[in-house]
């Protein structure tokens, strides 16, 4: 089963070869990933921008472990107000869209997304249903799932060829993707 794994601003993803270097995310906005691999960087200062997708891939295919988050430890609350936040903006949500759901007001859904409230952990099961998760991503970050995709041949051939490339390689060809891409 694959683990879906939660990104978030602060974390630092450290690779098992020190031939990689480590990346610190700065920021996450509509699906993309900004870091910087110069740990020492101001924070808040990006150098690298790819899809959440291409990240994920890259700490699959490098062995890549969670060792530190530069921001201050943080209270389980406030942890479940991230994982909120970050799952409404994934699904394109505004706090309207979220509250009409959930039946609540708006700031209702603002006192949820800050941690402010105390009723959050009963919200938790019908939350997971509405963004498809199970409950226990709200606890750990980490959801396993089953995932399959069909791939016409060209795709094939291109997967095939790219597991082939050396992991700076494979960096390079991501960043190309995401350049044309975006001039497309």
């Amino acid at each position: 089963m694959a683990s879906r794994i939660l990104i978030q601003p602060g974390q630092i993803w450290q690779p098992s070869s020190s031939a990689v270097p480590s990346r610190r995310i700065v920021d996450l906005v509509k699906g993309i990933v900004s870091y910087t691999c110069d740990l020492a960087a101001p924070p808040g200062e990006a150098s690298q921008m790819v899809s959440q997708q291409l990240f994920r891939r890259w700490i699959r295919e490098n062995d890549v472990s969670l060792v530190g988050n530069t921001g201050e430890k943080v209270s389980p609350s406030a942890e479940l107000a991230k994982k909120i936040v970050s799952l409404r903006k994934a699904h394109g949500m505004t706090q309207e869209d979220l509250a009409e759901k959930l039946g609540l007001s708006r700031s209702a859904v603002a006192a949820l997304e800050t941690g402010r409230s105390s009723s959050t952990r009963k919200h938790v099961p019908t939350l997971a249903e509405i963004f498809g998760v199970p409950v226990d991503f709200f606890l750990t970050g980490m959801v396993e799932a089953e995932t399959s995709m069909t791939v016409t041949a060209d795709e094939a051939d291109l997967l095939g060829l790219y597991r082939t490339l050396s992991p700076e390689l494979k960096l390079k060809l991501q960043r190309l993707a995401e350049t044309l891409t975006r001039q497309a």
